[in-house]
């Protein structure tokens, strides 16, 4: 079984946060952008952290990075979920995605990793916006 396969079979079967209504393979689907996200912005902020004038633009993705990552593991462990650290969470990273994606699209033209980098930003962008709507929706 592939394992993006095993992953949403997986957020099927796992219990909806307490108290929290929240639509779980949007969820799944954030937590997969999430994961896109923190790998581009990982390789970009290597790729553009040794080029000169390019401190901001890797500084931005590795401040990305941590912040995907922490709000795809935030995701992982729906039984802990509290709402208003979620949806906390939630703004953070569609900010700094936000952010992330406006300093890498201003170079994409003269590099590949930062055109990566700023789609991968909108998708998790767009992900996690989705996720947040959803619960304040379902709430």
């Amino acid at each position: 079984m592939h394992v993006m396969e095993t992953t949403t079979t997986m957020m099927r079967s796992m219990a909806k946060p307490e108290g929290m209504a929240m639509d779980m393979m949007k969820m799944q689907e954030a937590i997969d952008a999430c994961s896109m996200s923190m790998q581009a912005c990982t390789m970009c902020a290597d790729a553009m952290g040794g080029m000169e004038g390019m401190g901001v633009c890797a500084s931005r993705c590795a401040m990305c990075s941590d912040v995907c990552m922490t709000t795809m593991r935030m995701m992982m462990r729906p039984a802990g979920m509290e709402r208003t650290a979620m949806v906390a969470m939630l703004e953070a990273c569609i900010a700094m995605t936000a952010a992330c994606m406006e300093e890498c699209r201003t170079h994409a033209d003269m590099s590949a990793t930062c055109a990566m980098c700023a789609d991968a930003c909108e998708g998790t962008n767009a992900a996690c916006s989705a996720l947040l709507a959803s619960m304040a929706t379902d709430a």
